[in-house]
């Protein structure tokens, strides 16, 4: 075999779409011909998601294809046919930040002093009692309120990439 060594390797060139790639033939010995801009459009049919950390539209990139951005500020999360928040493809739920209500509040006490007695030291009541030192009862005792009530991140660790849907 005259030639059988490889003597000089050229520069490395970007395929092109138009570049001819052999395609085997599993339902039979053949192997055919078909061009990159086909062998991808067999990889991203019409509903696939690519991903990328660059924001060029995958039609410019492959040169084929209608694509939009997808899913914006969104995480995705797996179909779980058993689960009625993530049964069906494309819905969407959650929110960025929440609101605790009361019910969502971990258990929790706080502390009430008791008034004593400026002659024994003892308790002279079992309520708290106002500023008011006299010997009326207190019946509306409350602690200060705390906090501020807003909202707080629910958001899981992130990295921001560009995602785009094949419409066409």
């Amino acid at each position: 075999m005259a030639n059988s060594k490889i003597t000089e390797l050229t520069a490395f060139t970007a395929p092109a779409l138009t570049d001819v790639v052999p395609v085997v033939d599993l339902a039979g010995p053949t192997t055919k011909k078909s061009t990159l801009s086909d062998v991808l459009k067999l990889t991203y049919p019409i509903g696939c998601i690519y991903t990328s950390t660059v924001s060029t539209n995958p039609a410019t990139v492959f040169g084929f294809g209608t694509w939009s951005a997808f899913g914006a500020g969104k995480v995705l999360v797996g179909l779980d046919s058993g689960d009625t928040d993530f049964d069906t493809a494309e819905e969407t739920g959650g929110a960025k930040t929440h609101t605790l209500t009361t019910t969502e509040i971990p258990a929790h006490n706080h502390q009430i002093l008791r008034e004593r007695s400026a002659t024994t030291g003892g308790a002279t009541t079992q309520i708290a009692r106002t500023a008011d030192t006299s010997s009326t009862v207190d019946t509306a005792i409350f602690t200060e309120n705390t906090g501020g009530a807003g909202a707080h991140s629910i958001m899981n660790p992130y990295i921001v990439i560009y995602r785009f849907k094949r419409t066409a």
